[in-house]
């Protein structure tokens, strides 16, 4: 997605539904950090998520930009925009997302993957 040019959100939901009642207040994150495997990594309720979501179709902050999202002990905001304008937009055109660390250079990828993401990219430059 993020190499094809075209507008999009990713959202990286924390564990589902392992929130408590309490934690209301989404929080968005950057930076792929939380490696646990479990719910201590975060968590979230898929009405929350389904929020986000919604919200993020919406709005031109939002476009191209990853983050993770997880719910902290918190009153949920009624407005989301102010928290996807605080995230770092993506690199244009590039396959990793803002903060996320260089762990796979595109040349340790699967043959597979880097022809995929060469036929994006060629689809691309010949629209523009």
């Amino acid at each position: 997605m993020r190499a094809s040019g075209r507008p999009y959100t990713v959202a990286r939901p924390g564990w589902f539904d392992y929130n408590a009642p309490d934690e209301q207040l989404p929080i968005f994150l950057q930076g792929d950090l939380r490696r646990s495997g479990g719910p201590s990594d975060g968590a979230i309720s898929r009405r929350q998520i389904a929020q986000v979501l919604v919200a993020s179709l919406a709005s031109d902050a939002a476009n191209r930009k990853t983050f993770e999202l997880v719910a902290e002990e918190g009153e949920a905001p009624s407005d989301l925009e102010p928290l996807f304008a605080a995230l770092d937009p993506d690199e244009p055109h590039s396959i990793d997302a803002a903060r996320d660390e260089d762990n796979m250079p595109l040349s340790g990828e699967p043959v597979r993957v880097r022809n995929d993401l060469e036929a994006v990219t060629a689809a691309r430059r010949e629209t523009s």
